[in-house]
């Protein structure tokens, strides 16, 4: 399939401009030379009427006294005009009495047989007729003597003056048009250039943008809608500058599917307070402060941002968010941003990765720092999930007895022990991943009845462990 053909907006506007600048010249022309055309012939038929009819006032007696030599000097001066083809004065009998043309006369004097009367007044006739290519007009005008005609006055005018000044007109108009047009290419193209060039560089903002770089900035230092293009467009590639640091930033805290629904649809429901079930997962490092205290305070910061960083990307990698950080505790959820019917389960393998890859993160530590060991306590249930905050910062949790279990759990939890409710155990009892070992019930704070409680184990570790 042959590509189509790309003709930049210059070339078109050119085009176009010069096409219309063509086409007003060429009609303003046509026009022009229309009524010339008109005024000339119309100034003709004016002097052919005067001429004929002066010639008509001054030669009755004359005629009457067959004087031919007045009456051929009277012809041979109305002859003398450029226009006129020639002059010719007849008597009462057609008989040529004076002609422009000395050899005609005593001839008798036949109308061209082609010719159309064009009008008649007042006696005086206008003919017109062609011969051999040339447009010629025809007046015949009587000759009165006490009001009886004793002859005429003939007299021809040839067009062909009017068609030279029409074509020297022609020939300046088309230079005319020449050069108006040139200029209108000139102009057009100046003027193309000057709209073009910027359209370029817009297009070359778009596509700079779209390929992600938002950092990208168009400057046109124009006061006109393309001036305000170019500012829309800046700040459409600030927006989405913002738009990817927020995304960035909250990915990091949530997958990246979270990061896109919170973003297409801010104001939907999921983000208003609503009722369900979901699993909680607190992790908790042993001992920290006591580790905090005996060392430095930077490496206690790196120490932290490590600790985070590994239980963060745990918990995104497995479809949940994280909540907050408590102090060097971390908050995780499963089944509440991202529908899950296995999230109780999910949370639990979540919990086993972040304790399988503890020793990593122990293997960079200092020769002389404890390693770190963290307790774990999830339990699954009924939260409220929604916005909670102030007007001035909200952030999007979930509350509830059921999250308070959870961090009971956490608080009962030894060095690398991971907790588990009752109703988190009913979830993934059946489970072909994990082993449990009951721990009784357990007074946990804030509710009146015991908790049963199970620890898990990595069923694959677990029996490895054994002899």
């Amino acid at each position: 399939m042959l590509k189509k053909l790309r003709i930049p907006i210059f070339a078109k506007f050119s085009f176009l401009a010069t096409l219309a600048i063509f086409a007003i010249v060429a009609t303003i022309s046509t026009s022009i030379l229309k009524r010339q055309r008109i005024q000339f012939t119309n100034q003709l038929i004016k002097f052919g009427v005067t001429m004929s009819s002066y010639a008509a006032r001054n030669s009755p007696e004359d005629l009457l006294e067959e004087a031919e030599l007045p009456l051929y000097q009277l012809v041979s001066d109305i002859a003398k005009n450029e226009e006129v083809a020639f002059a010719l004065i007849l008597n009462s009998n057609g008989i040529i009495r004076a002609h422009s043309d000395i050899n005609q006369v005593g001839s008798t004097y036949v109308l061209p047989s082609d010719s159309q009367l064009v009008f008649e007044k007042n006696g005086l006739q206008l003919r017109s007729y062609q011969e051999e290519k040339e447009n010629l007009l025809l007046f015949s005008t009587p000759v009165l003597y006490q009001g009886l005609k004793i002859g005429e006055v003939h007299l021809c005018l040839t067009k062909k003056y009017i068609e030279a000044s029409i074509i020297k007109a022609k020939v300046f108009i088309l230079v005319m048009t020449l050069v108006i047009t040139i200029t209108g290419i000139a102009m057009s193209m100046v003027l193309s250039f000057y709209f073009s060039r910027p359209i370029q560089r817009l297009v070359g903002a778009v596509e700079e943008i779209g390929k992600g770089n938002f950092a990208y900035r168009v400057s046109l230092a124009r006061n006109d809608e393309l001036g305000d293009l170019g500012k829309a467009i800046n700040r459409m590639a600030e927006d989405l500058r913002l738009k990817e640091r927020i995304q960035t930033s909250f990915g990091r805290y949530v997958t990246p599917e979270i990061v896109e629904r919170i973003l297409a649809s801010p104001d939907d429901e999921w983000m208003k307070g609503i009722r369900l079930e979901a699993t909680i997962v607190f992790v908790d490092i042993r001992g920290f402060t006591t580790m905090a205290e005996r060392s430095d305070p930077d490496a206690v910061v790196d120490l932290l941002n490590s600790y985070f960083t590994l239980v963060t990307d745990i918990i995104i990698q497995h479809g949940g968010y994280l909540d907050k950080f408590v102090g060097d505790a971390v908050m995780g959820v499963f089944g509440a941003l991202m529908p899950d019917p296995d999230h109780a389960e999910t949370a639990v393998q979540a919990a086993l990765e972040v304790r399988q890859h503890l020793p990593k993160l122990n293997q960079m530590l200092p020769a002389t720092a404890n390693p770190i060991q963290v307790g774990v306590g999830i339990n699954t249930g009924e939260v409220v999930a929604g916005n909670l905050g102030s007007s001035k910062r909200m952030e999007y949790t979930v509350i509830g007895d059921n999250v308070n279990v959870a961090s009971r759990l956490t608080d009962l939890a030894g060095p690398d022990e991971i907790l588990i409710s009752e109703q988190t155990f009913v979830k993934v009892a059946s489970s072909s991943y994990f082993t449990f070992q009951s721990r009784g019930a357990m007074e946990v704070k804030g509710r009146k009845e015991p908790v049963k409680i199970y620890e898990v184990f990595d069923r694959r570790a677990h029996l490895e462990e054994k002899p």
